[in-house]
């Protein structure tokens, strides 16, 4: 039994080093061949350590990540200073990372694979995972930044001016600048010129301009400009 173990061990250990690509034959060398362990069938292994590890390393495999959010979420409940813990907590963050599908739908994954990427930071700062944790959530925060941008646009695109104007303030408030904010300060001006307020809309293109000089907006925002200075008075 303790040889058994050990070499579940030995084989988790492996996984975990070998990042996120993941082989299936690690199912046959844990026991679990095709078939998923039973997590119904209440045994006096149920809550083991490993048990909980085979039955959530098996349903990743499967693609089966609900699952396995599901096994892992309570190894680390059951199991929060074992020296797997690491690894049950990265591959949580996977689990829900690969939950995410394209950045106009649920955001929850989305949301709880950044926040179980932020964890394996902050609580296995020595961990192997750190590194991949690192790059994960720098994408995320990026995707959200895009999901945010999406929602301004189809408040944009269907002339509710007031709730653009409020996500595209919030995107440029929370994310980094790049070619996100460059699209975010366009539209949020476009925004403003489209709620009928001008003044608001010089100043959010002057500050494109400013910080992207050779925005590919230019010529967009300079035929913006002819409009509002050649508009007549408001009476």
């Amino acid at each position: 039994m303790l040889r058994k173990k050990l070499l579940i061990l030995f084989v988790l250990l492996l996984s975990a080093c070998a990042g996120t690509e993941e082989k299936s034959e690690l199912l046959t060398i844990l026991g679990v061949d095709e078939k998923i362990v039973d997590t119904d069938q209440e045994s006096e292994n149920t809550y083991d350590a490993l048990t909980l590890l085979k039955r959530g390393e098996a349903y990743f495999i499967k693609e089966d990540y609900i699952e396995a959010v599901s096994e892992f979420e309570r190894f680390l409940s059951l199991h929060p200073f074992h020296r797997m813990a690491a690894f049950s907590q990265y591959k949580l963050a996977m689990s829900y990372f690969h939950q995410i599908h394209t950045i106009d739908r649920d955001p929850a994954p989305m949301e709880k694979a950044l926040a179980a990427f932020q964890k394996v930071k902050t609580q296995f700062p020595k961990s192997l995972y750190v590194d991949e944790a690192t790059e994960k959530i720098a994408e995320l925060k990026k995707r959200q930044g895009e999901h945010q941008f999406q929602i301004g646009r189809f408040y944009f695109r269907t002339e509710a001016y007031p709730a653009a104007i409020a996500r595209f303030e919030k995107v440029l408030a929370r994310f980094e600048k790049g070619e996100l904010t460059e699209k975010t300060l366009f539209f949020l001006g476009r925004s403003h010129f489209g709620a009928g307020d001008h003044e608001a809309s010089l100043k959010v293109f002057d500050a494109l301009l400013t910080s992207y000089p050779d925005s590919q907006y230019k010529k967009k925002v300079g035929k913006i400009r002819r409009k509002i200075t050649t508009a007549p008075p408001a009476s």
